[in-house]
């Protein structure tokens, strides 16, 4: 074969090894395994005198029995101080309109499953049936402090993260914050 002859099988390789690659590059993601399902079974018995609205009128609103009142951070997040340090265990609500950026509660969380380490997922990710509907609960581990354990879910064009910031090694506020997830209404 000649020069030429040769120079051309290179590059027509080339070019067939370069086109498999792009391909391979860009097949979807293999599917993800289904995700085990639970339905919350809150404790009776628990006080909250507190009956919190957040949410605005725009179609976001909801309510919740607490044990305490709550404090609305901005237009789009209200929290509910449980306990103060040593123990620190809180509830937060972040609530944003589905966009790019948060297209659905499906995108949220395969994201987080396929980056487990990069969204700090520690643990078994869960759908959960209650009050909120059907969501997303995971632990994510921020420290080796604080977990947080994150309820996600989609309502009425909304994404909605319910957030219980606690230690680690600590469940003694969770009958509470299940409580008061089973006291949850949508407006």
């Amino acid at each position: 074969m000649n020069r030429r002859h040769q120079v051309v099988a290179l590059v027509g390789a080339l070019v067939l090894v370069g086109a498999g690659a792009t391909a391979w590059a860009n097949r979807p993601p293999a599917p993800l395994p289904p995700l085990a399902v639970e339905t919350l079974a809150p404790p009776t018995g628990i006080d909250l005198p507190v009956h919190v609205v957040a949410g605005g009128d725009d179609g976001a609103a909801f309510s919740l029995d607490s044990p305490t009142s709550g404090t609305v951070m901005s237009e789009n997040i209200l929290t509910l101080q449980l306990a103060d340090l040593p123990v620190l265990s809180s509830l937060g609500v972040f609530w944003t309109p589905l966009s790019a950026d948060f297209p659905s509660l499906e995108a949220y969380t395969e994201v987080q499953r396929r980056r487990p380490e990069e969204a700090q997922v520690g643990g078994d990710l869960v759908i959960e049936h209650s009050a909120l509907g059907a969501a997303v609960r995971k632990d994510l581990a921020m420290t080796s402090g604080m977990t947080i354990t994150q309820w996600a879910v989609e309502h009425d064009g909304y994404l909605y993260l319910v957030e219980w910031m606690h230690r680690p090694d600590d469940d003694t506020w969770r009958p509470t914050v299940e409580a008061m997830i089973a006291s949850w209404r949508w407006s």
